[in-house]
């Protein structure tokens, strides 16, 4: 199931985090706050059915026409079962009904398994930002646009879910 997250996922998204980005990396919680209270931002939480524990999150800052999916997180256990796909598409198509037409991020050049997700999902390298993440460690621009006949996905049902 995908509905938009609350102030009340704040601890499991905080697990998720520290499950998901070695310390260095990690978001605080008070930057999750601000992206889950945030009027233009778009926090989806990926959930089992009838479970309190979270598969995955997901947020995106949110402008009149573009949108910047800021951040991915998939538990270790859930990957690899379409989750942070589910995230990004169904996150895709709620920024349709606000006038976005297109997605933005930055990915680390070596993270193949993000790279792989933004690719299948269409998005496409821009250019890269040599070391934008430190010495050696280049970030990649990608785009994609919010397709008009973007498929609807089956499975999760979206709950909580306002256009």
């Amino acid at each position: 199931m995908l509905r938009r997250a609350t102030a009340l996922d704040l601890p499991a998204i905080m697990q998720l985090e520290r499950a998901g980005f070695p310390q260095r990396e990690q978001w605080s919680e008070a930057s999750w706050r601000s992206e889950v209270e945030g009027a233009d931002r778009l926090v989806l939480v990926a959930t089992e059915p009838e479970e309190a524990a979270l598969l995955g999150v997901i947020t995106f800052l949110v402008g009149p026409d573009t949108a910047d999916l800021m951040r991915v997180v998939v538990a270790p256990a859930s990957r690899g079962r379409r989750v942070g796909r589910g995230l990004v598409r169904t996150g895709m198509l709620h920024l349709r009904t606000r006038g976005v037409d297109t997605v933005l991020l930055e990915v680390r050049h070596d993270n193949d398994p993000a790279i792989a997700l933004y690719t299948h999902c269409g998005f496409a390298t821009l250019h890269t930002r040599p070391g934008y993440y430190g010495p050696g460690a280049d970030a990649l621009v990608m785009s994609a646009p919010v397709e008009a006949d973007l498929p609807p996905l089956a499975g999760p049902a979206l709950k909580g879910m306002n256009a």
